[in-house]
């Protein structure tokens, strides 16, 4: 289908955009999707490969909404995807479509985005928007859910089931399109959403999936197997990929064999890259010099790369950029990878199908497909190809069974589990959604979990918990919140951490008692504890606190908020605590957040005295740096730095302000004196 006919359906304009993209044709699941009426206002379940077109499919179902009045949300997984998305999207305020991106606090509105006509955010995100009452979030007529198979996980399934719940029952009228990869029960997802669906395994790129085993490469697309000799072993295996001209992905097991991995391949792919990398390696080791990211230094100057989880945001950023421009010849990256932004390569080779969960097991079929479907570079390659290692002719044959011809798993409601039950159940009764039992049976019927099991989740001792909490009042007929469940419920916060913190609160709380309680709420993410961490169990000891795993990791991660907000050395509190920069930066935020609920419930109660740490949390300084650290650009070494000069405050600033080109450099001095002076 030629795009000039778009024109019918949205206008000339719309064309024009895309023929600057150098989009001439539809493709043939794009114009599958027009044909069963993408511009009829139908909920959709568009059910087809990665790089098939997806995106484009819901960009034009967005676009044509605005154009007819109404108002559109793009609901992702990730903050990452929700950046990537929006930048994607930002090419039609061309055309007068405002588009933005909502990622913030929990516990706000982001009221200014009313006059936004796209708006991009995580599932979290817009849940949180709907228990604070942003109005805007309630004129949504057009909600796109990108990666609807997520319903089915652990993590994030029960949000965006809910989400997508509590939006249809606001706006019966509200149409929702659905993106997915391929999977065996779409047609019950279409059903729960009365949608058409659009399924395909058409793609751009063909996609040959396979082993590797002994020397020998099995490739099978569409029944029929291809063999061929490579060499004799996994690094023949990635050089084959590069001496032809293709990028490799390699998906590893763990942090360690990803970086591991990158270090041994970057020998074989230095003699591969045909553009100097200096910069990018440059930009990596920006932010933070420590261990690791010298490790990714060095593997970038020779072309090669890891990513895992442990990398800092502007880390991933700049490896993922550089990929993308085909600078990087081989990234090799943890399975988080697969879930996230989009990074094709040519091959794609997973180096073992198995992890490691409490005991070594092999991934579901839809994580393998995940991965493989990265592999082939649109308008680059002729092919994709994902190949499996394996080390023997039995365990190929198994992994072939399995993964390159066995189905995908179905997709399952997780909204059952007690915790996302509390979680949900105390929203849904703060949010005016349910006022007894009865409304309460009527909200979960229309969920997905009802759908498919025909049964209500069970509530009742959920809100006898509830009430013993102070959260709700319930009488087995009405149910209404209390102030303090309202307040727990917008805060965006578990139940139970609520609880803990309305229990543990004290103003006389000395600074380590007030960050424990952080690190024991359910939402706070912990440290593992390590064989090697016997000063912990000291520590323990000492403080009279169990030496059971959970109350050790409680523990260490406490400790280590100590050290940060006591300005230690990002570097050392890394390496003492054997976390990444990134891990250390996403504590911190998480840290962060609740540290700002505390307080909000601190306040509640009539306890003053929480915001410092708030904030101290958030800079990783001593309070005395606190006046210093609120002007951008100075963070906790700078600031330590002024103050050792004698500069404490921003009047100090002002009054030294020749001195200050010696201490901060010339560049940054004039920023520093233009935000105190304008």
């Amino acid at each position: 289908m030629d795009i000039e006919e778009l024109a019918d359906h949205v206008s000339s304009y719309v064309v024009d955009v895309l023929k600057e993209r150098g989009i001439r044709e539809l493709f043939p699941p794009q114009e599958e999707a027009i044909r069963k009426g993408l511009f009829e206002r139908k909920n959709m379940v568009i059910a087809i490969p990665t790089a098939s077109g997806k995106t484009l499919i819901a960009e034009l179902a967005m676009v044509h909404e605005v154009l007819m009045g109404g108002k559109c949300l793009y609901v992702v997984p990730l903050r990452a995807l929700a950046s990537e998305k929006f930048e994607e999207f930002r090419k039609w305020e061309k055309i007068g479509v405002e588009v933005g991106i909502s990622t913030g606090d929990y516990d706000s509105k982001d009221e200014w985005f009313s006059g936004k006509d796209i708006v991009v955010a995580t599932a979290e995100k817009a849940d949180s928007l709907l228990r604070n009452d942003a109005k805007w979030i309630k004129e949504v007529t057009c909600l796109v859910v990108d990666e609807i198979h997520l319903l089915d996980s652990p993590d994030r399934g029960a949000v965006l089931e809910v989400l997508i719940t509590k939006m249809r029952t606001l706006n019966p009228e509200l149409r929702i399109i659905a993106l997915s990869a391929t999977i065996p029960n779409v047609e019950e997802i279409a059903e729960w959403l009365d949608a058409e669906i659009v399924k395909s395994d058409w793609r751009p790129v063909p996609l040959y999936e396979g082993i590797f085993v002994e020397g020998r490469i099995e490739l099978y697309s569409n029944g029929f197997k291809t063999v061929e000799f490579v060499g004799r072993g996994f690094e023949d295996l990635v050089e084959d990929c590069l001496e032809k001209g293709g990028q490799v992905l390699v998906f590893d097991s763990t942090r360690r064999n990803a970086e591991r991995t990158a270090l041994n391949l970057s020998e074989i792919t230095e003699r591969y890259v045909d553009s100097e990398l200096e910069d990018v390696a440059k930009s990596v080791i920006e932010e933070n010099d420590g261990e690791m990211s010298r490790r990714l230094y060095e593997c970038v100057l020779r072309g090669c790369a890891f990513h895992h989880a442990g990398l800092l945001p502007s880390q991933r950023t700049a490896i993922e950029k550089a990929f993308r421009e085909g600078r990087i010849k081989v990234l090799c990256a943890t399975p988080t990878l697969s879930a996230g932004v989009n990074l094709p390569a040519r091959r794609v080779v997973i180096k073992s199908y198995r992890r490691f969960d409490g005991y070594s097991k092999p991934i579901k079929v839809m994580e393998f497909k995940q991965m493989a479907g990265r592999a082939g570079r649109p308008g680059m390659d002729e092919r994709g190809e994902a190949i499996v290692l394996v080390k023997s002719e039995k365990e190929g044959k198994e992994v072939v069974r399995r993964y390159v011809l066995g189905e995908v798993e179905r997709v399952r409601s997780k909204l059952g589990a007690e915790n996302h039950i509390r979680f949900h159940v105390l929203s849904l009764i703060a949010e005016g959604f349910a006022k007894s039992l009865r409304e309460m049976e009527e909200f979960f019927s229309k969920t997905f979990f009802f759908h498919q099991n025909g049964t209500f989740p069970s509530v009742e001792n959920i809100l006898i918990q509830l009430e013993s909490w102070g959260m709700v009042e319930f009488d087995y007929e009405r149910v209404s919140p209390t102030d303090f469940g309202k307040l727990v419920s917008k805060l965006y916060i578990d139940p139970l951490t609520g609880h803990i913190f309305a229990e543990g609160l004290d103003w006389k709380l000395p600074e380590f008692e007030i960050l424990h309680l952080i690190a024991k709420s359910p939402d706070m993410e912990k440290i593992y504890v390590r064989k090697s961490d016997v000063w912990l169990i000291e520590e323990a000891t000492e403080r009279g606190i169990p030496l059971d795993d959970w109350s050790l990791r409680e523990l260490k991660t406490a400790l280590c908020l100590m050290d940060w907000i006591n300005e230690v050395d990002e570097n050392a509190i890394c390496s003492k605590y054997g976390i990444a920069p990134g891990d250390l930066r996403r504590i911190v935020e998480t840290a962060e957040w609740l540290s700002h609920s505390l307080s909000r419930i601190a306040e509640f109660y009539g306890i003053k005295g929480f915001d410092k740490l708030v904030l101290r949390i958030r800079h990783g300084v001593k309070e005395e740096l606190l006046d210093l650290v609120e002007l951008k650009g100075i963070g906790r070494v700078r600031a330590r730095k002024l103050f050792r000069a004698g500069i404490k405050s921003k009047e100090d600033l002002i009054r030294n302000k020749d001195r200050l080109p010696s201490i901060l450099g010339k560049k940054m001095a004039e920023n520093v004196i233009s935000q105190l002076i304008g």
